[in-house]
């Protein structure tokens, strides 16, 4: 379901000024989107470039130049302009995509930075170490609720996610496959199931059996936020979820999520997400997006999606 902008001319005009300053993404529209298990998407083309993240793995199938690549594994697919392509998204499951659509001179231009997403597969494979589905997150984040500057944001952040799909162009797709070390990885797994608690860095460390030094170290090279500020997000995520639900006080929510102080719980909310809490409560009591909740494979998971509009394409 699209969204229409609703502003007057003179925002708009303004907006795109604000959007379009050179070497920046102009962005057309976000999205996060379930697709029914069966469904097909196209054959289409488009006029944009689009990009677009799968979180889960499935048997679902991308067509394009006769080439098929089945998406059972975390991955984005990059389309280009005048790419002619088929989705044909898994038979027995709902898929859950997030997308964005958008032009950027650097790629009309064929900027060497970009190269292997001229050129190269449209499939680029992800894993949990990646900054990259956050950045999609937080996109769409801040374009359902129009946030501060949020069509500036959009551009920004995409730039960001654009730079890291080509960063270290002669080895990226490895780098970006490559598994977390089992430390690391038990070390999160730590995290999310003692969210509710006090826990400390030093008592996450212990889970990895490398010094609270070494691990820090580590975590950060693979992981790329610090062990601290990796535990607040996920405390802020899990506690997202919660609001969404509609059945808790900022007061519950901030001690189920580890907070033992809502005036805390609340200021670290604000600084991170540039919103307070309660305004996040009363802006999704009426969202779509509180209908994903429900396990994927729902009717009500289908129908909760959202397609925000951000800058009409220049013809």
């Amino acid at each position: 379901m699209a969204e229409e902008n609703g502003n007057g001319n003179g925002e708009n005009s303004r907006e795109r000024e604000e959007t379009m300053p050179g070497g920046w993404p102009f962005v057309h529209s976000v999205g996060d989107v379930w697709a029914a298990a069966g469904s097909v998407l196209g054959e289409r083309w488009l006029t944009d470039y689009e990009l677009v993240y799968f979180p889960d793995g499935s048997a679902t199938i991308y067509e394009t130049g006769g080439e098929t690549y089945r998406l059972d594994k975390p991955c984005f697919i990059f389309t280009r302009p005048g790419e002619r392509h088929r989705y044909r998204f898994d038979p027995d499951k709902n898929v859950r995509h997030l997308f964005v659509h958008f032009d950027y001179g650097e790629l009309r231009q064929g900027d060497a930075r970009f190269e292997s997403l001229l050129a190269g597969s449209p499939l680029l494979p992800v894993s949990g170490n990646s900054l990259l589905p956050a950045l999609l997150g937080q996109m769409m984040r801040i374009a359902d609720f129009r946030l501060a500057h949020w069509k500036r944001r959009l551009a920004v952040l995409l730039s960001s996610a654009l730079e890291e799909l080509c960063a270290s162009a002669d080895n990226a797709l490895e780098e970006l496959a490559r598994p977390l070390p089992l430390p690391i990885s038990q070390a999160l797994t730590y995290m999310e199931e003692h969210l509710e608690e006090p826990i400390t860095i030093e008592a996450i460390a212990r889970q990895s059996g490398w010094s609270h030094e070494h691990f820090t170290r580590m975590f950060v090279a693979s992981v790329g936020l610090s062990p601290k500020r990796a535990l607040l997000e996920r405390r802020l995520r899990r506690a997202e979820l919660l609001m969404l639900s509609g059945r808790w006080t900022v007061k519950q929510i901030a001690y189920r999520v580890g907070f033992r102080d809502e005036h805390h719980f609340s200021k670290m909310y604000k600084r991170l997400r540039g919103m307070t809490a309660s305004s996040y409560i009363e802006r999704c009591e009426n969202s779509l997006a509180r209908h994903a909740l429900p396990a994927p494979d729902t009717v009500a998971s289908v129908s909760a999606n959202r397609h925000v509009l951000v800058n009409e394409q220049i013809k």
